[in-house]
């Protein structure tokens, strides 16, 4: 009898389930073949997906360099456009001024640049990459496009130029909302 109850209610169960599976399936919050894990069809919680998969990515290929990803994303802007301003740097990454020199702080004591005072601007830094920097630049470049390779890799080649153009428009058509720590909750603050 005990077996019988407990087969009955796993069948109601398993029914019950099934319903679920199916009204997702219909909704379009279900992709066939993720049946455990169902992905919601929404932008913020599917970009927050793909940002743990790129941090998870970039830091595999950054792992033993002694560089995070905030870190090489500086390296970058800084190779890319030598002599620029601290506070475009911090524009371009999208970061606070504030995080901005500290990473250039940070970047500065290992070696990998330097800050140069701007003669049209005397309060102005202009960064520019050391030797070592450039050196670390070069080393670190070709597994970060590794990682952005395969980031992309589930799509076909001219999808994946589909989808970094639509990227960049929703980035750019959203950009007055792109404020650094926007959304967070203030140090300190209740939870409830």
């Amino acid at each position: 009898m005990i077996n019988g109850k407990k087969a009955q209610a796993k069948r109601r169960v398993e029914k019950a389930e099934s319903r679920i599976t199916a009204t997702l399936y219909r909704s379009g919050m279900l992709e066939p073949g993720n049946a455990d894990i169902p992905l919601p069809r929404y932008p913020a919680p599917l970009a927050r997906r793909l940002q743990q998969i790129c941090a998870s990515l970039f830091a595999e290929a950054l792992a033993d360099s002694g560089i995070v990803q905030l870190e090489f994303a500086t390296i970058r802007i800084v190779a890319e456009m030598p002599g620029i301003e601290q506070w475009r740097l911090a524009d371009s990454i999208g970061i606070d001024r504030n995080n901005a020199s500290l990473v250039t702080d940070l970047l500065e004591r290992k070696g990998l640049i330097e800050r140069r005072v701007n003669h049209a601007d005397r309060r102005a830094r202009q960064l520019y990459l050391t030797r070592k920097g450039k050196l670390t630049f070069e080393t670190l470049l070709p597994k970060i496009r590794e990682a952005n390779a395969r980031i992309l890799s589930p799509l076909p080649p001219r999808d994946q130029t589909l989808f970094l153009d639509l990227l960049v428009r929703l980035v750019e058509g959203n950009s007055a909302h792109a404020r650094p720590g926007a959304g967070r909750r203030k140090r300190g603050s209740d939870l409830g």
